[in-house]
């Protein structure tokens, strides 16, 4: 299967070679060369609306480049709006603004009480959960 200008069979707008069924690194073809010659550096696609992908296209924004954000959905959110209960955090503004006092110690002891298999994951997660 040649390089697909359109994106590959599994992940739109990504330039993928497909051999045996496995995903393979693009040949150097004058397809290839052509794209990368008009793609400006200073641009990124993100493919994925979800919270994974908004956070991407947010970082490339806030770092002066140029962003182009595609979903196969009508909206954004992904898998994230399934999210009915809110997705967790300590020590995030809006609880400061709210005088709401939390820490990272308990929302890690929460999270651990839940049942997370890995304290030390756990651990990075949580203390990171708030932090701007």
């Amino acid at each position: 299967c040649p390089i697909n200008p359109l994106g590959s069979r599994t992940h739109p707008g990504i330039f993928l070679r497909f051999k045996g069924g496995r995903p393979q690194a693009p040949e150097r073809t004058s397809t290839f060369r052509a794209m990368a010659t008009v793609f400006p550096s200073n641009s990124g696609i993100v493919v994925g609306g979800g919270l994974a992908g908004m956070s991407a296209a947010n970082t490339l924004l806030e770092n002066g480049a140029r962003c182009v954000l595609v979903d196969k959905s009508s909206f954004c959110g992904g898998n994230s709006t399934k999210a009915t209960s809110g997705i967790n955090g300590a020590e995030t503004k809006t609880q400061k603004n709210k005088g709401i006092d939390d820490t990272i110690e308990l929302f890690t002891n929460d999270t651990l009480k839940g049942g997370a298999k890995k304290p030390e994951l756990v651990k990075i997660l949580c203390g990171n959960s708030g932090a701007d």
